[in-house]
C-alpha cells in the first residue's frame, strides 16, 4: 500500500473504533476496581478476570492493526508507548496495580480525543474515573481502622457524596492517608463542577451569539432585498424616460 492509502485506512480505522475502544477502556477500569475491592465471590472474580483478559486481547489486536496501517511504524510505536507497555506487562497479580496508571492515561487520552467536542460527556467520564480511584484508595486506606468506611460500597458512597459537595457526614476517613485522599477528591469535585458550570454558561453565550448573528444576517438580507427593489424601480423609471 502507498503512504496515502495507509493514512486513509488508519484514519478510517480510528473513526470506527474510537467510541467502542473508549467504552472498553471504561469497562476495563470498572472491572479492575471491582476486582481490587476484594468484595466479590471467587467465582465472580474469576469471570471478571476472564473478561479483563478478553479486553486485553482486543487492546493488543487494536495496537497491531494501527501499527500495521501506520505510514511510519517506528514513529507510531514511539507516540503510543503507553499502549505498548500496557500490552507488554504480564497479567499477574503482583504487577496488577501497574495497570492502573496506564489504563487511566489511556482512558484520559481517548476521552480527550473522542469527546473534545462533547465537554459535558468528557467531564462526566473524568468524574467517574476520579470517583472510582478515590473510592479504591479510601477503601485500602481505611481497612482495619475501625472507622465508618468498612466496605468498598461505603467508600463509593463516601466518594459520591464528597465529589458532589453534598457531604452527609455519615461516612468519613479517620486515617492520615484517607484524609489526604479526601482533600484530593474535594479539590477535584470543585474543579469538575466549575468546568461543568463554565461549559454550560458558554453554551448559553454561544446560543445568544448565534441568535445575534442570525438577526444581523436577516437584517442584511432584508436591506439587500430593499436595495434590489429600489434598483429595479430606478431602472424601470429610466426606461420610461
Amino acid at each position: 500500500m502507498t503512504h496515502a492509502q495507509r493514512t486513509l485506512l488508519l484514519d478510517r480505522f480510528y473513526r470506527i473504533t474510537e467510541i467502542p475502544m473508549l467504552f472498553l477502556s471504561i469497562c476495563f477500569l470498572v472491572i479492575f476496581f471491582l476486582i481490587e475491592s476484594r468484595t466479590l465471590s471467587t467465582t465472580t472474580t474469576l469471570v471478571l478476570d476472564g473478561i479483563l483478559w478478553i479486553i486485553w486481547g482486543i487492546f493488543g489486536i487494536e495496537l497491531l492493526i494501527k501499527w500495521y496501517l501506520s505510514p511510519d511504524r517506528v514513529a507510531y510505536l514511539r507516540a503510543n508507548w503507553i499502549e505498548i507497555v500496557m500490552i507488554a506487562i504480564p497479567f499477574l497479580r503482583p504487577l496488577r496495580l501497574l495497570w492502573l496508571p496506564i489504563i487511566l492515561t489511556r482512558l484520559w487520552r481517548q476521552s480527550r480525543q473522542t469527546l473534545r467536542q462533547r465537554m459535558p460527556a468528557f467531564i462526566g467520564i473524568t468524574s467517574l474515573i476520579v470517583v472510582l480511584v478515590a473510592a479504591t484508595l479510601m477503601f485500602v486506606a481505611e481497612q482495619g481502622s475501625g472507622g465508618p468506611i468498612a466496605s468498598f460500597a461505603d467508600a463509593i458512597w463516601w466518594a459520591l457524596t464528597t465529589v458532589t459537595t453534598v457531604g452527609y457526614g455519615d461516612t468519613y476517613p479517620v486515617t492520615v492517608l484517607g484524609r489526604g485522599v479526601a482533600v484530593f477528591l474535594m479539590l477535584a469535585g470543585i474543579s469538575l463542577f466549575g468546568l461543568l458550570t463554565a461549559n454550560i454558561a458558554a453554551l448559553f453565550v454561544e446560543d445568544e451569539a448565534a441568535d445575534r448573528q442570525r438577526e444581523m444576517l436577516t437584517e442584511i438580507q432584508q436591506r439587500l432585498t430593499r436595495i434590489e427593489q429600489l434598483l429595479a424601480q430606478r431602472a424601470g423609471e429610466e426606461k420610461q424616460l
